[in-house]
């Protein structure tokens, strides 16, 4: 019954450390949702936004009401992670292909990593080419 207990605990330790641990995952997950108010949580105060040609440097909550407009307008169905650089502990990237009710694009985002905290300073979406 011991062993058991501890197997049991070992298992939930392993499994609890494992999940949550992929932040590029994470985003790509919440970008094939739709859900923008995953996605902003990793936004820095001032993030560099460019979708469809049209960039600018916005504030956070600008940042989010802007990619909650584009999502609501090309609703996600799928989301794949197509490129990932995150060798690094100070600096992530990466590049998801992003289907959606009016086609597919690339999404190609830049994260910061400072005191363990992950923050995506630029985002940039463009229609994919196929």
């Amino acid at each position: 019954m011991k062993i058991f207990f501890i197997k049991s605990l070992l298992l939930c330790f392993f499994t609890f450390s494992s999940v949550g641990g992929d932040i590029i995952e994470e985003i790509s997950s919440s970008f094939q949702a739709g859900n923008t108010k995953e996605i902003s949580a990793y936004f820095a105060s001032t993030i560099n936004l460019s979708i469809l040609n049209d960039s600018n440097v916005y504030s956070k909550v600008q940042a989010e009401i802007i990619l909650n407009s584009f999502l609501n307008a090309h609703e996600p169905r799928s989301a794949k992670i197509i490129h990932r650089l995150n060798n690094s502990p100070s600096y992530k990237h990466a590049v998801i292909e992003l289907g959606t009710s009016k086609g597919n694009f690339r999404v190609s985002y830049s994260l910061r990593v400072d005191n363990d905290k992950a923050q995506i300073v630029e985002l940039r979406i463009e229609k994919a080419v196929e």
